[in-house]
């Protein structure tokens, strides 16, 4: 009887320290990550609580393995340690998207805001991102070459950009005929008048409404909020112009100070419409 009892504790202890390991390993194991199509799936609201409860490291893989996952693999300096500060879940009324928590205005600093109108003659510009960007450096250094990534307050390590030359006086008398008020056939009209193609007239007028709804032209701290935080009021019809703020978060140290413009009109356009010309690349670090 005393063996059998013995036996009974001893089955019994090992019977707890496998159910203790079992727990143990449940336990220690990391919850599945939140996939972006169960992310989207959730209401508005649901999308905000969610996203501020989470992690640098849950933030930085939802964002990578999405549909907007360029705020992660076109930035070599967002990271998991930095995610959490570097990234938002920016709502455009009502449109909820993943974007960098870039420096407010549209990252000009405030008192540097005026207008494209302004501008004459021939411009220096480089572009660090695709065909579809309104943003640009404009200028060089006092050396000659093109202001690097942290100047222009990106966080990349380094890149390769796309250079050119802005017809500002052309762009300008383009920008008038597209936000001039007339009906599309009228405009579509007096863009072909001027030698473009119906294609390209057709892109400048697509162009110019999306980039009203841009962030940083219809968003929450958009580049007129910032003109105004500053003081003044600028013509918006023909874009704006200015110099980069610094963004100093986590661990990014991006200086700014860069020359800037945001053209009513895409890269892509300005260069395949001849309005950027004598087009090429750069290599910045």
């Amino acid at each position: 009887m005393k063996k059998r009892s013995i036996l009974i504790v001893i089955v019994i202890a090992a019977l707890a320290v496998v159910v203790g390991i079992l727990l143990w390993r449940n336990l220690g194991k990391k919850a599945p990550a939140m996939t972006y199509k169960e992310f989207k799936s959730l209401t508005a609201e649901q999308q905000m609580d969610t996203f501020s409860r989470m992690t640098g490291q849950e933030i930085y893989d939802l964002v990578k393995n999405s549909d907007e996952n360029w705020p992660v693999t076109s930035y070599d300096l967002i990271s998991p340690q930095n995610a959490k500060e570097t990234i938002v879940l920016y709502n455009n009324n009502g449109d909820l998207h993943f974007n960098l928590a870039w420096p407010h205005y549209g990252g000009f600093t405030p008192e540097s805001i005026a207008s494209m109108g302004d501008l004459t003659g021939k411009l220096d510009v480089s572009r660090d991102g695709g065909d579809g960007g309104h943003s640009m450096s404009y200028g060089r250094n006092a050396d000659g070459s093109y202001p690097n990534d942290s100047q222009r307050s990106v966080p990349k390590s380094s890149a390769k950009v796309r250079t050119g030359i802005l017809d500002a006086d052309r762009y300008k008398i383009v920008a008038g005929i597209v936000t001039n008020g007339k009906e599309e056939k009228e405009r579509l009209s007096a863009l072909m008048d001027l030698g473009y193609d119906s294609d390209i007239a057709k892109r400048f007028i697509s162009d110019q409404a999306a980039w009203l709804k841009r962030d940083e032209v219809s968003g929450s701290d958009n580049i007129d909020d910032g003109a105004r935080a500053a003081g003044h009021t600028v013509e918006s019809r023909y874009g704006y112009y200015g110099t980069t703020a610094p963004w100093k978060v986590s661990d990014l140290n991006l200086v700014g100070g860069s020359g800037q413009l945001e053209t009513i009109f895409s890269w892509g356009t300005l260069c395949d419409s001849g309005l950027i010309g004598d087009t090429g690349t750069a290599e910045i670090r």
